[in-house]
């Protein structure tokens, strides 16, 4: 046979052989795809379905990250870092996942780049759903204000079923509504009135039971001091003159300073030091609580934020 013949021939049928395994092995990929099921995910922007246990997991939403790491979930590949981020999630800050931009400006061209197979927001990215879910399916874990446990309990149970956790989901879930259920008896025994204030560079807000802090009054038992708070998401403005006025038997404070980029930014305890507030009932019972604030504004929503957050208004009422 003519050699050049010969080579021809040859490459041919390397060619067709090369040809048969990348079919073959497309084949198994696409059988492989087709074989898992797939999750129809409810949240706050719509209806997207999720390929089970997926592989490589974009997430902005801190909460998510929190809960992750109670459920044993691996595949995270990209998160929103910065100054941010609780502390107690600080090992994402390392090099082996990507930095998707911040919680406010997502990074498109960097998330795209890593091809994610499911990317998990909150309400900060939502006006950047359309764009993210054309890149993956893209799923919102944000809580409705006044209604923390019922969207707390939801968005674990959505993170159960796309992870095949539902039996750890629903152990720890019991968990938690024990501890709430055992400090909401004390609580409402006692008839403990409660202030929700947010500290801001001296700008001051309260919160109502309808408000994303409303745990601490639809949950945990305390009454509001004032029952006409309007709802708002960052409060309702108030006064020194406000706050000194309402006969609260516990004061919750989220300072806003601890998560400030404004390193010049005073810190609530020494905001509130004055004769105003220093004369309050609260004051004196030295009943003013500063809560954390990455778990209440930031992770609020985590199997491990919500047992910090619980665990601190625990202490608080049992010193």
């Amino acid at each position: 046979m003519n050699k050049k013949v010969a080579l021809i021939s040859g490459l041919a049928i390397v060619g067709i052989i090369g040809g048969m395994l990348v079919f073959s092995n497309k084949g198994k990929q696409e059988s492989k795809e087709s074989s898992k099921e797939v999750v129809k995910v409810e949240h706050a922007l719509g209806s997207t379905e999720v390929a089970e246990n997926p592989e490589k997991i974009v997430v902005f939403d801190y909460a998510a990250l929190d809960a992750m790491e109670t459920l044993d979930i691996d595949g995270v590949v990209g998160v929103a870092k910065g100054s941010s981020i609780p502390k107690y999630l600080n090992k994402y800050e390392g090099d082996e996942y990507a930095n998707v931009g911040g919680l406010k400006e997502p990074d498109l061209e960097k998330i795209n780049e890593l091809d994610p197979d499911l990317i998990i927001i909150n309400g900060r990215q939502h006006s950047f759903y359309d764009k993210l879910n054309q890149i993956a399916p893209t799923i919102s874990l944000s809580k409705e204000d006044g209604k923390y446990m019922e969207s707390f309990s939801h968005n674990m149970e959505v993170l159960g079923d796309i992870f095949n956790k539902e039996e750890k989901v629903d152990q720890e879930l019991a968990k938690i509504d024990k501890k709430i259920e055992k400090i909401n008896k004390q609580v409402t025994d006692k008839g403990y009135k409660a202030t929700t204030l947010m500290v801001s560079d001296g700008t001051l807000s309260v919160f109502g039971e309808d408000s994303r802090f409303g745990l601490i009054y639809k949950n945990l038992g305390f009454k509001n001091t004032d029952e006409n708070v309007k709802t708002a998401d960052h409060g309702q403005d108030v006064s020194f003159e406000y706050v000194a006025s309402q006969d609260s038997d516990y004061m919750f404070v989220i300072d806003k300073s601890v998560i400030s980029s404004d390193k010049e930014q005073k810190p609530a305890a020494e905001i509130l030091n004055n004769d105003l507030i220093n004369n309050t009932k609260v004051a004196k019972e030295n009943n003013i609580v500063y809560l954390d604030t990455h778990a209440w504004y930031l992770s609020d929503g985590g199997f491990i934020s919500t047992n910090n957050m619980i665990d601190e208004i625990s202490k608080a009422i049992n010193k």
